[in-house]
């Protein structure tokens, strides 16, 4: 007796999945696309080809490559050498 609730609770969710895909393909309703699953990101939205931070990272690599061209070493801070 066991046996066969042990086996009838492990076949439970493809028995499931199983039912869930018939009534897929009687019905349009229950259709699985990708554009159901578009990849998001918390406080961003979704992220996609048209609505990337592309140009902003190309606007932004451009104004470090000027800089550079104008002053070709790193910022250093105010306080040079040791003080007390």
């Amino acid at each position: 007796m066991t046996v066969l609730i042990t086996l009838s609770i492990l076949m439970a969710p493809f028995a499931v999945a199983m039912a869930l895909g018939w009534m897929a393909h009687r019905s349009a309703e229950l259709r699985i696309n990708s554009d159901q699953f578009r990849v998001s990101a918390p406080m961003r939205g979704r992220l996609s080809a048209e609505g990337s931070d592309a140009p902003r990272m190309q606007r932004e690599l451009d104004a470090i490559r000027t800089r550079f061209e104008r002053q070709r070493a790193w910022p250093r801070s105010g306080a040079l050498g040791e003080r007390r």
